[in-house]
């Protein structure tokens, strides 16, 4: 139980403490510390400190998708307060698959949560560690987020299949930094209900930087596409670097297809987190 004067603050007080705590630099090791202080505080930080499940390739990474598994058999209810899921992987990981069972059990988990997490991060290579990138595509679709996915962050990534647009419907926010599109623009080998056949992602905001090759087939998929890959016509907010010649190519492009509903667009500095400037 909470001592005074702790014990005389309001539970709307605590949630704000918590929440205070959440947007701190060191925030996972002070949400964690705070929540073993006081039950009163637990159930707060546990929200923020499970909102994010994240895979990545220091150490062993079975075992981390082991004990992720682990964690959440014994604690059912902390599926529910994931909200995005995230892969760190560097060029050199050969290990990991992304139809690994137990990952798969992990996302089955997550899909029966009143909430499903709704956003996914790639930062580092995981297309280009395996043979097929279609591997990953295929069990996106496979999984809950074809249906919960709203929030795509691509970092530092290579061969990022095109129709991992479409396999995601509800898709309204993609942000791109230092990505590549596969370098098979014809995708002859690839499945017909990957590339065809789909809806088209109706595509809210759009933030790109040395990401040209990818946004140049979204903007003009390739003939193995009958259907776009993205919506255009929905596209309110566009973020680009006015200092890459090849970013502000696919531009006027983009710019006549969402002429209509184009709200906000901002030229960004070269630099990550950059300053942005509101054009229109």
């Amino acid at each position: 139980m909470l001592n005074p004067p702790l014990a005389l603050l309001s539970d709307d007080l605590l949630v704000s403490i918590v929440e205070y705590v959440a947007k701190l630099p060191s925030k996972d090791e002070d949400l964690y510390n705070l929540s073993l202080a006081d039950r009163a505080f637990t159930r707060s930080c546990q929200k923020y400190i499970f909102r994010r499940l994240e895979f990545s390739n220091k150490g062993d990474i079975s075992e981390k998708v082991k004990k992720v598994k682990k964690i959440l058999n014994d604690n059912p209810s902390f599926a529910n307060q994931v909200r995005v899921v995230g892969f760190l992987l560097s060029p050199n990981l050969r290990a990991w698959r992304f139809n690994d069972p137990t990952f798969i059990s992990i996302l089955q988990l997550l899909a029966k949560s009143p909430m499903p997490p709704h956003e996914l991060h790639f930062t580092g290579n995981i297309f280009l560690s395996i043979k097929d990138p279609m591997i990953v595509v295929q069990q996106l679709a496979q999984s809950l987020f074809s249906q919960t996915l709203t929030i795509l962050r691509l970092t530092d990534c290579r061969r990022i299949p095109l129709p991992l647009f479409l396999i995601c419907p509800r898709l309204i926010e993609v942000f791109l930094d230092g990505v590549t599109a596969v370098s098979h623009p014809n995708y002859e080998e690839y499945l017909n209900d990957l590339c065809s056949g789909r809806e088209a992602s109706p595509l809210e905001v759009l933030d790109y930087r040395k990401s040209h090759s990818l946004v140049e087939q979204m903007i003009t998929p390739p003939p193995r596409f009958n259907t776009p890959v993205v919506l255009w016509s929905n596209l309110r907010i566009l973020a680009l670097s006015p200092h890459e010649k090849e970013e502000v190519a696919c531009l006027q492009p983009i710019l006549d297809a969402a002429c209509t509903t184009l709200e906000e667009l901002y030229l960004t500095r070269t630099d990550k987190g950059g300053c942005r400037c509101t054009v229109c």
